[in-house]
């Protein structure tokens, strides 16, 4: 097998089929051309389709410990899956065949360009003769936790490979600060519209993966969706797509932007539902404002069908 060869080694991964047996494991390789360490970890896919396991690359410790918050957390931050962290993916497939992907939050998944190769060719290579050891020797990713660290893959000077102890750094535990601003005038106009103490929104937040901008590096749709309860039609639909301030922008606009649809509709509905709970998080200010109860609910029936049938007949 030729080592450079990035996809041929994923493919290699794949065959090994030792998804059940490494899931969880975290290593790490570090290379002599990267001031950051990457960090590999392996899991199994839940679902009944056609993959079996996957291979998560991340380089650096803020990036990995960002993912493992999320794997823990959901709701906190702002990704809303693994496909808003970037790293890359070696996607084992359970009929033995393997995919490689690079990933980047707000984009859909992507082949590697050529400029990855130089440094996934090593993180890969090494991998691929670790997981083969792990299947002799299950706890070899334990070997230096005596020593607070993780175990490593590591290039030395002479271009040689050896195991090695990867000690992590002290990381901040605040992975960024909050900010939800809105319109004085905005809030001022929307205080005096009339309350509709009986009319109750659904609203939510979603990534739609499947729709996607037409870009040579196409990004995933997010939707700010509401309806009315009662009748179901829409008082918020909102599409958008990640920008320059990322997808904590986009989280953050979300309340001026329901502010937007109550100027619009000329009144504030009695209530608004939200299945998550960070939406509430990014919604309360907007409800320090104007009188109306935020409740959360696991289901929204009414805005469940509308995207439905918006998903149906393309009319999202």
């Amino acid at each position: 097998m030729d080592k450079k060869d990035i996809v041929a080694t994923a493919q290699a991964i794949g065959r090994l089929n030792l998804w059940e047996k490494v899931a969880g494991k975290v290593w790490g390789v570090t290379l002599e051309t990267d001031t950051r360490p990457f960090l590999v970890t392996a899991a199994l896919d839940p679902g009944d389709g056609p993959i079996a396991g996957r291979l998560l690359v991340f380089r650096g410790f803020d990036a990995f410990r960002d993912f493992r918050i999320f794997s823990q957390n959901p709701e906190l931050g702002v990704a809303m899956s693994p496909l808003d962290f970037e790293h890359w993916e070696v996607v084992g497939l359970k009929n033995g065949g393997a995919e490689l992907y690079a990933f980047a939050p707000g984009f859909v998944p992507v082949k590697p360009p050529p400029e990855d190769a130089a440094f996934l060719a090593s993180v890969l290579y090494e991998s691929y003769g670790l997981l083969m050891r792990l299947e002799e020797q299950p706890d070899l990713p334990l070997e230096f936790k005596d020593e607070s660290s993780l175990f490593a893959r590591r290039e030395g000077l002479d271009g040689k490979w050896r195991d090695a102890p990867l000690k992590a750094p002290d990381l901040p535990r605040v992975l960024y600060v909050e900010r939800v601003a809105l319109a004085k005038a905005d809030c001022e106009a929307a205080a005096k519209l009339p309350v509709a103490r009986d009319e109750i929104w659904e609203i939510d937040f979603l990534q739609s993966p499947v729709f996607r901008t037409a870009e040579a590096r196409p990004r995933i749709l997010y939707l700010f969706a509401g309806v009315d309860a009662a009748s179901g039609r829409r008082v918020l639909w909102d599409r958008m797509s990640v920008g320059s301030g990322g997808l904590k922008e986009m989280w953050e606009s979300l309340a001026a932007r329901l502010l937007k649809a109550f100027l619009a509709r000329g009144g504030v509905p009695g209530a608004i539902h939200v299945r998550a709970n960070r939406l509430v998080r990014f919604v309360r200010p907007l409800g320090l404002q104007i009188p109306f109860k935020l409740v959360q609910h696991a289901k929204l029936p009414a805005l469940e069908g509308v995207l439905a049938q918006a998903v149906s007949t393309k009319t999202i």
